[in-house]
């Protein structure tokens, strides 16, 4: 209480006295005391600061090195070298469609299978090409696409001119059989199968023929010579998108069993007994069942005309 009591009479005091006099003047004093008091501040500071200041450089730090942002290759080598999916470095085989192992051509080898590769007929689509094959076991011809089974003992791979691969179904390895090149097809150089004596087919008329069963067994007990004789290829129909109707003779073997049967170069095989020539396979099966029959007929293309061909079985 004494010092607000105190202030309160400090304050009435300098508020007495002249009406005239400015306000605040009692302040006055406060204020320069104020002023002097900053001023010799000032002095002492201006007075100081020299001995403030540092006599000697700073220490010098060891520069900041910013480190590289690339990194050696080596650091990654790590994850090829240890390949989960192919840890001991062997490639494996493709995949057939079908999800079976499928080899390649420089893996099949001679196969040891009772076949024998009488010829090829080879399209730009391997899917359409055709092979003869002998069976040794029943001296029976057969003719085979890609992906088809042969006696169950191999499904075909691949067929190429002069050789045909195979799976051995047995083994699961790939084998391959072929015509060796020493028996390369020479129209006209190599002779043609022949009799014993007298004339395998005997003509009657112009399109009419007659042939003895014997000669007849004769003939396909042989089949790589007699397919050697002469070379056909599919006949195409124009503006068909592929459609084979017959198959065409482009060469023959002169004093071969085709030109004593009647055929020349050109002429296109349709029909035989009826029954339409569009696919080796089918004319393979019409050979086979054609042994038992005593009379073929077969119709053929010739210059634009359709012809029919007769042949007598004699027993």
């Amino acid at each position: 209480m004494g010092l607000f009591s105190q202030s309160a009479r400090m304050f009435s005091s300098i508020n007495k006295g002249p009406k005239h006099r400015p306000p605040f003047e009692g302040f006055y004093l406060y204020i320069l005391a104020l002023f002097i008091g900053y001023w010799l501040a000032d002095l002492g500071v201006l007075y100081v600061r020299p001995s403030l200041l540092p006599t000697q450089p700073p220490p010098m730090r060891p520069s900041r090195q910013m480190k590289s942002t690339f990194t050696d290759v080596s650091r990654y080598m790590t994850v090829p070298n240890r390949n989960l999916f192919n840890e001991d470095g062997k490639i494996a085989p493709k995949l057939t469609p079908d999800g079976d192992i499928q080899m390649t051509e420089g893996e099949a080898v001679l196969s040891q299978l009772p076949f024998k590769l009488e010829g090829t007929l080879v399209h730009s689509n391997n899917k359409k090409s055709v092979a003869t094959i002998t069976l040794k076991t029943k001296n029976e011809a057969r003719a085979v696409m890609v992906d088809q089974d042969l006696e169950s003992l191999a499904r075909i791979y691949k067929i190429e001119r002069r050789k045909v691969i195979f799976r051995n179904l047995n083994t699961n390895r790939m084998e391959y059989i072929d015509i060796p090149k020493d028996t390369a097809v020479t129209f006209g150089v190599k002779d043609p199968v022949v009799s014993g004596g007298g004339e395998d087919v005997m003509k009657k008329g112009e399109f009419d023929f007659t042939m003895r069963r014997a000669d007849i067994a004769k003939y396909t007990a042989d089949l790589g010579s007699i397919l050697q004789q002469a070379r056909m290829v599919p006949n195409i129909v124009p503006g068909s998108g592929g459609r084979v109707d017959g198959f065409r003779f482009v060469a023959i073997q002169p004093n071969s069993i085709y030109e004593k049967l009647g055929f020349k170069p050109m002429d296109v095989i349709k029909k035989v007994n009826g029954e339409d020539i569009n696919s080796p396979t089918k004319a393979m099966e019409l050979y086979n069942a054609l042994k038992s029959e005593g009379r073929i007929s077969i119709s053929v293309e010739r210059n634009g005309r359709d012809e029919n061909f007769k042949y007598d079985i004699q027993e």
